[in-house]
């Protein structure tokens, strides 16, 4: 059990990583100011080659390639896994060590409708377009 946590919080770290890698250097990669790094700690898949993106009348670029394809807002997620393991590896004799996980998933589902909100008023029809083309938030192919 604590072998399958521990592998779980390891796989959640990987992801959260590697995402936020990718729309940082993604966003290097359009100002022209990305160096590649070999320091520790860099990830392989951290750095997406010829990334997918939307454009928007706004001259943003909203990335759609990687992680960020697979769902909007995937490094939430791996931040709720790692939550939930933290509090999985205390075991179920009391609800103490999900508080954390509970109140963080509360939080996070109110800011990404909030955000939501705001894409759909700044971006309008080009955020529409990127919902279309990553239509999951958290979970790819459920919610």
């Amino acid at each position: 059990y604590t072998v399958s946590v521990y592998i779980l919080l390891l796989a959640a770290y990987y992801v959260w990583d590697t995402a936020n890698s990718q729309k940082n250097r993604f966003r290097m990669q359009q100002r022209d100011t990305h160096v590649e790094r070999n320091t520790f700690p860099q990830l392989p898949w951290g750095t997406i080659n010829n990334p997918t993106y939307i454009e928007t009348k706004h001259g943003n670029k909203l990335l759609t390639g990687g992680w960020w394809g697979i769902a909007r807002k995937i490094h939430y997620t791996a931040d709720l896994v790692m939550a939930l393991s933290w509090g999985l590896i205390a075991g179920f004799d009391s609800f103490i060590p999900y508080f954390y996980v509970t109140f963080f998933t509360a939080v996070l589902i109110h800011r990404v409708g909030r955000d939501h909100v705001h894409c759909k008023e700044k971006y309008g029809a080009d955020f529409d377009e990127y919902c279309r083309q990553v239509p999951y938030v958290f979970i790819p192919f459920i919610f």
